[in-house]
């Protein structure tokens, strides 16, 4: 209980940074713009007049309730990550049981989505508004990949994908791969190294290869 009610107040914490300190009534016009270009970017789109007018409101929106999506993208990401390791634990023959398994994700993401969003919240003040890149949300942090790689050197994707290797990520990955052969049976830490690894090659290939249009 503890690591999640950490993980959803720095994800309140930032999203109240972003949405309301760093992204102002001023600006908001500029920056919304601008990410909904980037998303269409992602996604291979192209925004109409009209499109792009409904999803500046729709950003509008989301501005004014910050609150809301923490919420929801904490529980998801949490979960979602835990059935994944969950089901590739149970399928190699190593799978401990659920609570475990969730317990290890969320003390290990503790890292990422408190640490790291700490230090994120810190530079997205020190940079201020003029300074600020909508998307994506992991280029935001000092220690991100993305920060030595210009935003058009690389395809939208790829630069989604570059900007999630990150060093808090590469922490949470590490203590990830202690946790889960520490509660796993049979699972030897070169195993649960090795499983770590290959699932977040994947994702990320899959990111970088636009297969993943969410994952911005």
């Amino acid at each position: 209980m503890l690591p999640f009610v950490l993980i959803l107040g720095c994800s309140l914490a930032i999203s109240f940074v972003v949405y309301q300190v760093v992204v102002t009534g001023a600006n908001f016009e500029a920056v919304a713009r601008a990410k909904i270009l980037w998303d269409a970017r992602l996604a291979g789109a192209h925004e109409t007049p009209q499109s792009l007018h409904e999803k500046v409101e729709a950003l509008r929106q989301a501005r004014e309730r910050w609150y809301v999506f923490p919420f929801f993208g904490v529980v998801v990401s949490l979960l979602g990550l835990s059935v994944l390791f969950y089901v590739v634990l149970r399928l190699i023959r190593a799978g401990p049981a659920f609570r475990k398994v969730f317990a290890v994700v969320c003390w290990s993401f503790v890292i990422y989505r408190v640490l790291g969003s700490l230090v994120t919240i810190v530079a997205l003040l020190v940079r201020g508004p003029a300074n600020f890149i909508p998307a994506p949300p992991e280029a935001w942090s000092p220690t991100s990949l993305a920060m030595l790689v210009p935003r058009t050197a690389v395809s939208a994707n790829a630069y989604s994908a570059i900007s999630k290797v990150d060093l808090f990520f590469v922490w949470t990955l590490v203590v990830m791969t202690i946790g889960f052969s520490q509660t796993s049976k049979n699972l030897s830490l070169v195993r649960s190294a090795l499983m770590v690894a290959v699932l977040e090659v994947a994702y990320l290939a899959l990111n970088a290869l636009g297969a993943l249009p969410g994952a911005t």
